[in-house]
């Protein structure tokens, strides 16, 4: 009976979700709605973690790689930075990057990429205001 317990709030605690605690500080919040990003724009310090939350029915990405967008004048990242690619987000899960070379980031969702779900981070250097 304990190890039963043990387990469940365990599954409590994790949510049952495949998504990992950020390892920063959590600085901003996107929900992904059926074809927007919300805010398209958000400015954070380098080192902190943008949670994508998705909002929707439909399952979404989070994606700046520049081989993965219809159009690649829609993706960038700063040199430096290393792309990213949340794979399938689905309905009311959500995606968390930590961003730690400033500049911006142009980033899509791949199958709404063509409905305008596009989205920017700005990365500002620490101590920048």
């Amino acid at each position: 009976m304990k190890i039963l317990f043990t387990i469940v709030l365990a599954l409590i605690l994790t949510g049952c979700s495949s998504n990992h605690f950020p390892p920063g500080p959590e600085s901003a919040i996107v929900v992904m709605h059926t074809h927007s990003f919300d805010p398209a724009t958000v400015t954070i310090q380098s080192g902190q973690t943008v949670r994508w939350e998705n909002k929707s029915i439909l399952w979404h990405t989070v994606t700046d790689k520049p081989n993965a967008a219809k159009d690649p004048s829609h993706v960038a990242l700063p040199k430096g930075a290393e792309s990213f690619d949340s794979g399938r987000v689905h309905a009311g899960k959500s995606y968390w990057q930590t961003f730690t070379v400033p500049g911006a980031y142009k980033y899509i969702c791949r199958p709404h990429e063509s409905n305008g779900m596009l989205g920017t981070i700005i990365v500002q250097p620490p101590g920048h205001s």
